[in-house]
């Protein structure tokens, strides 16, 4: 037995402690990336466990990586190592308090998003970011340690914006709770108290420490739903567009694809799948007469109408009343159409909003090729020209993606009233992995090419992802998700850099925490 595992198996018990070839192999792969292999995989269950395991890491100075739901793909929980043990937060996913007096929840690290979001529902009431696309296996942890968008995001910001306190154990093996409860006397029910100690501890991939629960604050459910979907024949009116919408916070979700990743997300809906999820919208739709009428509209609409759409827009907004709903989307069409825009039919963000959080066949294209995306976070003002410098990047390698049949398209997002989120998707021919196959519902799987491996197509997406990565950087771009992919320490200005190293010097002294992540040993 290797010296670690035997050393964390003489002090924590036995059946959280997995070394099985096979969920090695899985567990030390992201949705890009093959890493090294851990030497063991850690199932935790409560506070406790976690700190024995970070004391016996610390005696050997054995490094640890965390994972929440594994749906990452900039490498921030594979191992950089070696003998590295991964933390799998899955066994602590409770919902700990709802406190509806004091307007917030309390959660456990590896609660998925879909989990607590249908926990709360029934209470009338959600968190401002109420998750990801991928939130039926993405976690809380994983998403405040990660940061992420797209549930609420249009209004609410990043769900490192909604965040009151985390409970970290640090590399030190301590417990550091933060906000009002970094008070000897006080609950969570407050970010501030105090310089912002929640905010270091969001957004550094684990570099900081293992979170192992989080309160966020509750707001009431939408008393009324607005939908809007447009057709742009250009990205520039589309961009436009969007950024008017989210100056004017008019939406919660507001979202567009270029006429490629349009066509992949048509391909890969069938009859069966549109069928189920014109049930849920019925279901979610209030009142027989209106459920008739808003199924009847799907229905006839089908799919047909996207069939000669270049790039498309649909929104989602939310109000108290039905007026406050319908005013929101006049006021978005007025501007749509002031750039150029034609209504379409609102039924595809009508299924979207009401299946939030689907299956993840998504992170595969739809014939089973290789899918990944990369990002940038830029103002408004900037939206268009960036957009144009990643078009540059694709000029200037369109041999290389013609060569190994790389094809590129784009989802566009904005969140609050200053950002816009471009994040252009790769798709090629390839072998899928494991995590693929294991996150993928069976029959979708079945259905799909079996591509062999084409390890030069995958080098080839990795330049020219990295010269995509350079170009954001270049323009001063945000990340979500940083991990191991991005420019974080090399980008950093100097007085910046120099207390980010101290803070991680302080709580980790040791660099057990997942070294490497971020730039920072």
């Amino acid at each position: 037995m290797n010296a670690v595992v035997s050393n964390i198996t003489q002090s924590l018990p036995a059946e959280i402690v997995d070394t099985d070839p096979q969920q090695i192999a899985l567990y030390s792969q992201d949705v890009f990336t093959v890493g090294p292999p851990v030497c063991a995989i850690v199932r935790p269950r409560n506070l406790q466990e976690v700190q024995s395991l970070v004391s016996v890491c610390l005696e050997r100075g054995t490094p640890i990586v965390t994972r929440g739901g594994g749906m990452s793909y900039t490498s921030g929980y594979l191992a950089s190592a070696p003998e590295s043990v991964l933390v799998d937060m899955a066994q602590m996913n409770r919902v700990v308090e709802v406190n509806l007096e004091d307007r917030y929840v309390t959660v456990e690290a590896g609660c998925s998003w879909q989990t607590l979001h249908e926990h709360l529902a029934p209470m009338g009431v959600r968190t401002p970011f109420w998750g990801t696309l991928s939130g039926r296996f993405a976690t809380v942890g994983g998403g405040l340690s990660q940061n992420c968008i797209f549930w609420g995001s249009g209004q609410s910001g990043t769900a490192a914006d909604n965040v009151l306190s985390v409970s970290v154990v640090t590399g030190k093996g301590e417990l550091m709770e933060t906000g009002s409860a970094s008070q000897k006397k006080a609950a969570p029910f407050t970010r501030h108290f105090g310089p912002d100690l929640t905010g270091l501890f969001l957004g550094d991939c684990g570099a900081l420490g293992i979170k192992v629960r989080a309160t966020l604050p509750l707001v009431p459910l939408a008393g009324a739903k607005g939908y809007t979907s447009f057709a742009f024949e250009e990205s520039g009116p589309m961009l436009r567009a969007m950024s008017q919408i989210s100056r004017e916070s008019l939406t919660t979700e507001c979202f567009g694809f270029d006429p490629y990743l349009q066509h992949q997300r048509m391909k890969r809906a069938s009859l069966a799948a549109d069928a189920q999820q014109l049930s849920s919208v019925v279901q979610k739709e209030a009142g027989l007469v209106n459920k008739l009428k808003q199924g009847a509209k799907i229905a006839l609409s089908g799919r047909r109408f996207m069939d000669d759409v270049e790039w498309a827009m649909f929104t989602i907004s939310e109000g108290r009343t039905d007026a406050e709903a319908e005013y929101q989307a006049a006021r978005i069409r007025e501007i749509c159409m002031a750039e150029g825009g034609k209504e379409l039919p609102d039924s595809i963000p009508r299924i979207l909003a009401a299946n939030p959080f689907g299956p993840v066949n998504n992170m595969v294209g739809a014939e089973g090729e290789r899918w990944l995306p990369v990002h940038g976070l830029v103002p408004h003002s900037k939206g268009e020209s960036v957009l144009a410098a990643v078009e540059a990047v694709y000029e200037r390698n369109r041999a290389t993606l013609e060569q190994f049949n790389i094809e590129t398209g784009y989802l566009i997002a904005v969140v609050s009233e200053q950002i816009t989120v471009l994040e252009p998707v790769f798709f090629w021919p390839d072998e899928l992995n494991a995590l693929h196959k294991h996150s993928l519902e069976a029959d979708h799987l079945a259905r799909l090419n079996q591509f062999d491996a084409s390890p030069d197509a995958w080098e080839a997406v990795h330049k020219v992802k990295s010269e995509v990565v350079d170009v954001f950087s270049a323009e001063g771009a945000s990340h979500l998700q940083l991990g191991k992919a991005y420019h974080y320490q090399t980008a950093l200005k100097a007085p910046a850099l120099n207390l980010i190293t101290g803070i991680k010097a302080a709580v980790d002294p040791h660099g057990i925490m997942n070294p490497g992540v971020l730039g920072l040993s």
